[in-house]
Order: structure tokens, then C-alpha cells, then sequence
């Protein structure tokens, strides 16, 4: 199937794509395990970003000078953490990007995400529930519950079970209503059913295990579908579905192979 021209390309990372584009200016872009949505400030490390281009916090955007010497810009909408893979959405129009993120920050957006846990349980609790807030140890951050944080709702279901020699494995579907720091990767691992390859909250034996087996270190957590209905100013409505195709290490993992 052939994709929608998008009206200028983008210089990504070598290992991101864009796998769909909306003539109303919003790209939809493959992000690779590893890859940064932006630089964090004051990071002068050489961390690989989803765009090789300068980064504006004040406007969430990147910008750039393309071949023919025209500014372009790109504004981000949402984000994902580095160790996740997935479908993630900017946008060419300023306007338009911050229609979407009022949507994002409304819950009318609908995510889906796969992960690959350590599953020992007999039952999986449809509605997770939780309050989080951040703590930091050694200036590093991570999530943690605690009363007084802020809600964090996920909508989780089991898609398939394993047998493995690493013990059970679970590939879960998670559909997250709010949109927390970690919030999947912490959930999961407060359900003892941590999600492979996590270095913060996961079972680091197991991880190194993986590791060596598969000669790959990666987070097993994949945002792999965005829904979205988007009423755009000119009184046009926007109903769009981008789906990005689970990773080969997801099913290489559940076969043992």
C-alpha cells in the first residue's frame, strides 16, 4: 500500500521510519528501541535522537534547513521513552499539533502497547489503578507508589503464554488511559509480572539470560497502535488509526528462538 506523500522528508535516525502521514500535516513515525524523542536539557551526552536536527523545548519542536535551504520545522506530540519501540506522532502544523495534544492530555486518544513480561500469575486484572510519583536515588529517577502521586489507569489483557526455558512468558496488551513517567514498566513490575529487558524495575537475572541468548539488550515494550478522532477548526473531523508491526525479537522470544 502506498502511503500519502508527506510534503517534505525528515532526518530521522538511520533506524526510524515514517510509516503513515495525514494531509493535515501529522507524521506518524516507527521509533526504534534506544532512540531518544528529544534531548533532555543539559545533556551533552551523544545519545542518538528520533531527529538529527536542533531541538526547541520553549516549542517542542525540531527544526532544521533542508536541501533548498527552507526552514522546517516539526512539532512533537507525544513521547516515548527511550527503551520503547513504537508508533509515536509529530506534526508540520503548530496548530495542529496542539489540537492533538489537548486531545492526548483529554484521554481521547486510544494507545495500545505489547510487552513481553515474566508471568507467574493465574489471573490478570483487567483495570490497573494506581497512584505514582517520582523519587530520585543518585540523581536518577524512577517511579514509585505513594498516596499522594498521581493516578495512573492501564486497561490490560492476556494476548498469548509461554512456556519458555526462562520460565513463563506473557505477551500482554495494555491500553493505558493516563500517561505517567514509566507507567507501564512500573505497573507491570508492581504485579509482579516485570517487563523483560527493563533496567529499572525489572528482574535483572532474567534480563542478563535474555541478553545473552539474543545477543540483544532491549526493553520487551512496544506501543504498536494510536486511534484518534480529532475535530480540526475548519469544522472537518479527523478519525485516523496508525498500526505499527510488533517487533521480530517479540515473536523470536515466545518461540525460543
Amino acid at each position: 500500500m502506498n502511503l500519502p506523500m508527506p510534503p517534505f522528508p525528515l532526518p530521522l535516525d538511520k533506524n526510524c521510519q515514517v510509516i503513515d502521514f495525514h494531509p493535515y500535516g501529522i507524521f506518524a513515525i516507527e521509533k526504534a528501541c534506544g532512540i531518544q524523542t528529544h534531548p533532555n536539557p543539559g545533556d551533552s551526552s551523544r545519545k542518538r535522537n528520533l531527529i538529527k536536527a536542533e531541538f526547541h523545548p520553549r516549542t517542542e519542536s525540531y527544526k532544521w534547513k533542508d536541501k533548498e535551504g527552507k526552514i522546517r520545522e516539526l512539532f512533537l506530540i507525544h513521547r516515548l521513552d527511550s527503551p520503547t519501540s513504537g508508533v509515536i506522532l509529530a506534526s508540520s502544523n503548530q496548530k495542529v499539533a496542539d489540537l492533538l495534544k489537548n486531545s492526548f492530555e483529554h484521554r481521547e486518544v486510544k494507545k495500545i502497547y505489547f510487552a513481553l513480561v515474566s508471568y507467574r500469575a493465574s489471573k490478570i486484572q483487567s483495570h490497573w489503578k494506581d497512584f505514582l510519583r517520582p523519587q530520585y536515588l543518585n540523581g536518577k529517577k524512577r517511579m514509585i507508589s505513594h498516596p499522594d502521586g498521581k493516578i495512573a489507569i492501564t486497561q490490560a489483557c492476556l494476548d498469548q503464554r509461554r512456556q519458555t526455558k526462562w520460565g513463563p512468558i506473557a505477551l500482554l496488551k495494555l491500553a493505558p488511559v493516563t500517561g505517567r513517567t514509566h507507567q507501564l514498566r512500573v505497573q507491570s513490575a508492581m504485579r509482579k509480572m516485570p517487563i523483560l529487558g527493563d533496567r529499572t524495575y525489572g528482574n535483572f537475572e532474567l534480563n542478563r539470560k535474555l541478553s545473552k541468548s539474543f545477543n540483544t539488550e532491549r526493553l520487551y515494550l512496544h506501543a504498536q497502535k494510536i486511534q484518534l478522532s480529532l475535530r480540526i477548526p475548519n469544522g472537518q473531523t479527523v478519525d485516523w488509526e496508525v498500526t505499527s508491526t510488533l517487533p521480530a525479537e517479540f515473536t523470536r522470544l515466545l518461540e525460543g528462538k
